[in-house]
């Protein structure tokens, strides 16, 4: 039988994910032995109102005049331990004000369990639920060398005329007789969409930059491209010829005439990937100058000399997109660099890098340590800590490979 203490001590250690496969296992256990368990570590874990209930609860605790407020509170908190499934309530309903009482002792015991701790070597120790989601976020600079951070309330940005928001709200005005060179730029943890002078539209995934004029040529469209980006081409025609749209990256060059395709382009990749949504598209390998077409739900690997086309799940190279991050055939280290290109972390392994494969799909607007619950179900531990310039390092710790 578990003590209050070891209970408290393995809750702090689910929560911030540092559990060892023996705790896992003795945790499992209690939480399956009452299903007053159950609901405990479910509110824990699901309703972060009823932690900050929690965190108001401590801070009046020392406060003498607080006892109409911490009824209040505590009352908030019983009222959401109601909501259980209707074959326990008659069962347990009598539990439920103890177990109010439990969940305020007990998890104000965690709050400060979780709360960042300094160890000898002045390391903080944090945990994933602390570190935030990216969001919109970009740089727009001009010909002139003029930067703009671009508002991050707005989604992207329209280049005609004069450059502006979606909404139409003005950005800068850009009337300039001749073609200037304009670079959009995302950084760690950004996401920004434009729509070119020709109509086309591109969504920059994070840590990303796209090159392009403010106004087209006539006889062709190039822009360039570094890190990854989704393209939705407009057709475009002179005296009955279309104008080919090119996008210039490193290694390839994709030629399109109108479509919808993704480019993954990261320098820090192994491999360049294209994949095509719709449409037709010629990849061009500047390295053995061979030229491959590719037709919808391909996707083009280019590493060196060599281009390979596969058929792919369109929709798990394109999830970024749609605020989604795809785990289905990727390796860890892959996942992790997404990762951090997203939350703005750095990555470092004890153990060696693990080769786990994982399926299924995590949302983009979550908290990193939601989005790492896809480790629970592997040996794979990680643990948090400040790193240098206001950013946090996650430390992988295989310890499968320990064994």
């Amino acid at each position: 039988m578990l003590q209050t203490d070891q209970i408290i001590k393995l809750l702090g250690k689910h929560l911030n994910g540092s559990l060892n496969r023996q705790e896992t296992e003795a945790l499992q256990t209690w939480i399956d032995a009452k299903p007053e368990n159950q609901n405990l570590i479910n509110r824990l874990e699901q309703n972060e109102l009823l932690i900050e209930d929690i965190r108001l609860y401590w801070d009046l605790w020392n406060d003498a005049e607080a006892t109409e407020r911490e009824q209040r509170i505590f009352d908030r908190v019983a009222q959401k331990t109601t909501i259980l499934p209707s074959p326990l309530y008659k069962r347990i309903h009598k539990w439920v004000p103890y177990a109010a009482a439990s969940i305020l002792v007990l998890a104000s015991i965690l709050y400060l369990t979780l709360q960042p701790k300094k160890i000898a070597d002045t390391e903080t120790l944090i945990t994933a639920k602390d570190i935030l989601p990216g969001g919109n976020k970009a740089t727009l600079t001009l010909e002139n060398g003029r930067s703009i951070d671009l508002n991050s309330q707005q989604s992207g940005i329209i280049v005609g005329k004069d450059i502006t928001y979606l909404d139409g709200s003005s950005i800068v005005d850009n009337k300039a007789e001749a073609s200037e060179k304009l670079v959009l730029k995302t950084p760690i943890g950004g996401n920004y969409k434009v729509v070119l002078p020709d109509g086309s539209q591109v969504w920059l995934n994070a840590d990303s930059k796209l090159t392009y004029p403010s106004r087209f040529a006539a006889t062709e469209r190039i822009v360039q491209l570094e890190g990854e980006a989704y393209f939705e081409v407009q057709h475009q025609h002179l005296s009955g010829r279309k104008i080919p749209f090119k996008v210039v990256s490193n290694g390839q060059t994709v030629n399109v005439l109108g479509t919808a395709f993704n480019i993954s382009a990261y320098a820090e990749e192994p491999q360049m990937k294209t994949t095509l949504v719709n449409g037709a598209i010629e990849i061009e390998n500047h390295s053995s100058k061979n030229i491959n077409k590719m037709v919808p739900g391909q996707q083009a690997i280019l590493e060196g000399t060599d281009t390979k086309i596969n058929k792919v799940d369109v929709f798990k190279s394109i999830a970024w997109k749609y605020g989604q991050f795809s785990f289905d055939d990727k390796s860890f280290d892959q996942i992790m660099r997404e990762m951090a290109r997203w939350y703005n972390i750095k990555v470092a392994y004890e153990g060696g890098i693990p080769t786990d494969r994982f399926t299924g799909n995590a949302f983009k607007t979550d908290k990193l340590g939601t989005v790492l619950r896809f480790l629970e179900s592997s040996s794979i531990q990680y643990r948090v800590k400040s790193d240098d310039n206001d950013t946090y390092k996650v430390i992988i710790n295989n310890t499968a490979n320990r064994r």
